[in-house]
């Protein structure tokens, strides 16, 4: 592996490895994501959230351990990449509501987050 390729694969984990939080706006959940390679345009196959911050705003929406994320605000996860979906989370601000579809125990849910 170059070392580009490791840099990148170091960088991708240590941002996993956090709660999702937006840049200024927090949701208060983490996820484990799998993607096609360890790099930021590799597309995603899936992310499952790993743990919910209590009395954070993913709590109080009733996201779950285990709930698979599949959509953004209306915007796929599954074959977007990994960097668009940094990157949208990125841009959300305190006060900001986000839609997330997720798949729990193979039911569709839509949960509204208010970004603190």
């Amino acid at each position: 592996m170059s070392s580009a390729l490791r840099i990148a694969a170091f960088l991708l984990a240590t941002l996993l490895a956090f709660s999702v939080h937006a840049a200024q706006g927090k949701l208060g959940f983490t996820v484990d994501a799998k993607f096609d390679r360890k790099v930021l345009d590799a597309d995603i196959k899936q992310v499952v959230v790993t743990q919910v911050a209590p009395a954070s705003p993913a709590q109080r929406a009733g996201l779950q351990v285990g709930d698979v994320l599949e959509q953004l605000d209306g915007k796929p996860l599954m074959g977007s990449s990994a960097r668009t979906f940094f990157g949208a989370m990125g841009d959300i601000e305190p006060g900001d509501k986000v839609t997330l579809a997720v798949r729990r125990a193979g039911k569709p849910v839509v949960l509204v987050l208010v970004a603190e």
